[in-house]
Parts: C-alpha cells; sequence; structure tokens
C-alpha cells in the first residue's frame, strides 16, 4: 500500500513540471477564426494580405471599446426614454385627479421620473461619443493600412 502510494506520487510529480520557466507556446500568436472574420468584415482581408499584427489587435481592441461604448450608451438613452415616458403619463393624469394629495403624488412622480429619465439621457451623450470617437479611430487606422499596403504592392510591381 505504502509503495503503491509512493509510485503514484512519484510518477504525477514527474508528469507535471514544477518549474514556471517552460515556455512551450508558440512565438507567432495567430488570430482566431473570430478574429480573423471580424477583420475581414473591417475591411481587412488578413490571408491575403501582410498586415501588422500588433495593429490589428490594437485596431481589434479599439472596436471592441467602440461597441461596449455603444451598448452602454444605448442602454443609457433606453432607460431615459422609458423614465421620461413615465415622467410624461404621470403629469398628464395629474388633472384628472379630484383630492389634492392624488393630484400632488401624481406631480411629484412625474416631475421625478422626468428628471431621472433626463439625468439618464445625459449619462448616455459621453458614452455615444465616446463610441463614435472609437469607431473614427479605428476607421483611420484601417485606412492608413490599407494605403500602406496598398503603397507597399505597387513598388513591388514596379521592381
Amino acid at each position: 500500500m505504502k509503495l503503491s502510494f509512493k509510485l503514484i506520487i512519484v510518477l504525477l510529480i514527474s508528469s507535471f513540471s514544477l518549474s514556471g520557466q517552460i515556455y512551450d507556446y508558440p512565438k507567432k500568436h495567430q488570430f482566431s477564426y473570430r478574429d480573423s472574420v471580424k477583420l475581414y468584415q473591417l475591411g481587412l482581408d488578413v490571408k491575403k494580405v501582410k498586415y501588422d499584427e500588433l495593429k490589428l489587435r490594437y485596431i481589434l481592441s479599439v472596436h471592441k471599446r467602440s461597441k461596449l461604448n455603444n451598448v452602454f450608451g444605448t442602454v443609457f438613452r433606453t432607460g431615459a426614454y422609458i423614465f421620461g415616458g413615465f415622467g410624461v403619463i404621470f403629469l398628464a393624469t395629474a388633472p384628472s385627479q379630484d383630492t389634492g394629495i392624488g393630484q400632488g403624488l401624481s406631480i411629484l412622480f412625474g416631475a421625478s421620473f422626468i428628471s431621472v429619465g433626463a439625468i439618464g439621457y445625459g449619462i448616455s451623450v459621453p458614452f455615444k461619443m465616446a463610441s463614435k470617437r472609437r469607431g473614427f479611430e479605428r476607421d483611420m487606422m484601417i485606412q492608413k493600412l490599407n494605403e500602406k499596403n496598398t503603397g507597399n504592392s505597387k513598388t513591388k510591381l514596379k521592381l
């Protein structure tokens, strides 16, 4: 029993490397299929033309941040429209209330919902602006890469 337990421990230790210095990753990290499809949709054909990988990875990260900012901006803006709509409904029904306290509560809730909607819309504006700015940055980098690679292919043809 002791011998078999020791044998199992020795086999486990010998099969797993205890050293953290083993780097058996390939030196060239290739793009996943999903990344290459995203780049193709952005107008960069990675399979036909050779691009700088760091710039392509940066383009992918800028594209991801642009999409994320757009989602946050849309969520805040949609919430603002919903709250603003409920505020308008509360304010529109205020004159139909017969009692003073019902009318007062309706006006209070309406005004508070409209103010929350306005604040939500105000929060959405920087997210939407950042999304557009990142999209513009991404498009400029793609344009520069395409110009650089078409310029390189023209010089190769002249030689």
